[in-house]
């Protein structure tokens, strides 16, 4: 009896999930081949604390030095924040369109479709820019490589893997991910066991000045790292986008949000703190295109220079493989809510009959990925993704600001605490971050959403009857908030 009553609960949860999906006007098509576990393993593959601390924590030691420290504690703790607000919707909201879905059901279908641009315009840059890292680190092995062309081959290969069973990918990607973790871990090892720089480091923080020298850290220089720091631990929202593929109760996507933010930044802000102790030469350090790894040199060698370079080809490959799902999710629910001219919208809801799984969703996106990667000049613009990051986590905060006031009688079945300080939290912290941003990138931003507005106007709202029609409140939720409320 006792092996009974756990099944039974797993049962009534997927089922109760089954019927919430249906209420909001899909049929259930993906397969629900994902445990907590799985869907934990793909969202902190997404995040990938090696590949950030690698290449992302490189751009935020040259932008704020020793301070970057600060811009990681108070880009952790915005991003916290953030993801309690995620976490709360996401349960709300359990549906592969994840963060732009959740948009349009709290704020409206005008805003919704802006936010669904910024999800694509990440879908279309991030794969390919994370693969680009693959092309890097191979050509430091093998210089007579082509950089690009080994990030177009492999952003190929890994829209192949991606068309597979969800749940052959989550068990591949776990196995990966233990081993980033075990990369990081090194990371750390190299700074705490062979410490150089006193804690006055973070309290009296620097950074490179002229071609070789440093000077004190501003204010102003770590709050225009938070931006990078934030893209750093970006990807807690994919929890989000499997949630059609995750068994269970709709809580416990919100709780793998949360849990999948706080574990990512703990594996960057730790050995973030180690490497940086462990800097033999602060001025070599902070002036070094690598200085992580120069660490590991300097404390175990040569050879584990190599090993954390293949981690980091594999933690990237890995994160390229996560992040290629979740943005294939997010396309896929773009057609299946009739976001483009019908041919369009049915190719990217179309769903394999054997994987069940977005197939040309997920091609489309290798695709473009590899175009991106071989035309590497282009890559020099994904600055302008951290920007779009940015601007969705303050539709999100603000989301979770107005739900509580305009859908108050909707079932929560996860509750973010303390409301409303993580939202507002978290929209001080972007609002911050946003207004360090360059001015290019701003413009790049607002000229998306100025012909998604035209495009909204022009095709969409005239056909609302049969586009962009399928983003609706739970017809339960609607029946039981009117029970409660006659």
């Amino acid at each position: 009896m006792s092996d009974i009553a756990p099944q039974q609960h797993h049962h009534g949860a997927e089922v109760e999930s089954e019927l919430l999906l249906e209420d909001m006007g899909y049929k259930p098509q993906l397969q629900r081949g994902l445990n907590i576990l799985g869907n934990l393993a793909l969202t902190l593959s997404d995040i990938t604390p090696t590949a950030s601390l690698l290449v992302v924590g490189t751009a935020v030691i040259a932008t704020a030095g020793t301070g970057s420290l600060w811009a990681y504690l108070i880009g952790g703790f915005i991003a916290v924040n953030v993801a309690l607000c995620m976490g709360e919707l996401g349960s709300m909201f359990p549906v592969a369109g994840g963060l732009y879905s959740i948009v349009t059901r709290v704020l409206g279908r005008p805003i919704g479709f802006l936010a669904l641009l910024d999800y694509i315009g990440q879908a279309i840059f991030l794969p390919a820019s994370v693969a680009f890292g693959i092309g890097t680190y191979v050509n430091s092995l093998y210089p007579s490589l082509s950089t690009k062309w080994i990030a177009a081959a492999m952003m190929i290969v890994v829209a192949l893997i991606a068309c597979l069973d969800v749940r052959f990918n989550a068990v591949m990607i776990g196995f990966f991910l233990a081993l980033e973790m075990g990369v990081v871990i090194m990371l750390a090892l190299a700074g705490f066991l062979h410490t150089h720089q006193s804690l006055s480091t973070f309290t009296h923080p620097h950074m490179a000045a002229g071609s070789s020298g440093i000077g004190p850290v501003g204010v102003s220089a770590i709050i225009a790292a938070l931006a990078t720091a934030l893209f750093s631990v970006n990807g807690y929202d994919s929890a989000i986008n499997f949630s059609e593929e995750t068994e269970g109760a709709a809580a416990d996507v919100g709780k793998a949000v949360v849990l999948a933010a706080s574990i990512g930044i703990v594996f960057e802000v730790i050995p973030f703190i180690g490497v940086s102790l462990g800097a033999l030469d602060l001025r070599a350090f902070l002036h070094s295109s690598t200085p992580l790894t120069d660490v590991v040199r300097s404390s175990f060698g040569h050879t584990a220079v190599d090993i954390v370079t293949w981690g980091a080809i594999l933690a990237i490959f890995n994160a390229s493989l996560a992040i290629t799902l979740q943005f294939a999710r997010v396309t896929y629910a773009s057609g299946r809510d009739m976001a483009w001219p019908a041919p369009i919208s049915k190719a990217l809801s179309y769903v394999h009959p054997r994987f069940r799984m977005p197939w040309v969703a997920t091609i489309l996106v290798g695709i473009l990925g590899a175009i991106l990667c071989a035309q590497s000049s282009l890559i020099s613009v994904v600055t302008f993704t951290s920007v779009l990051i940015i601007i969705l986590y303050a539709l999100i905060a603000v989301s979770a600001l107005v739900s509580r006031v305009q859908q108050k009688d909707l079932e929560r079945p996860f509750r973010l605490p303390l409301w409303p300080v993580p939202p507002l939290i978290a929209l001080i912290g972007v609002g911050l971050a946003l207004s360090q941003q360059k001015g290019s990138d701003l413009i790049i931003c607002a000229a998306i959403f100025g012909s998604g507005a035209v495009y909204y106007l022009a095709f969409l709202r005239p056909r609302q009857d049969r586009y962009w029609s399928h983003l609706t409140v739970p017809e339960h939720e609607l029946s039981t908030a009117a029970e409660g409320n006659p």
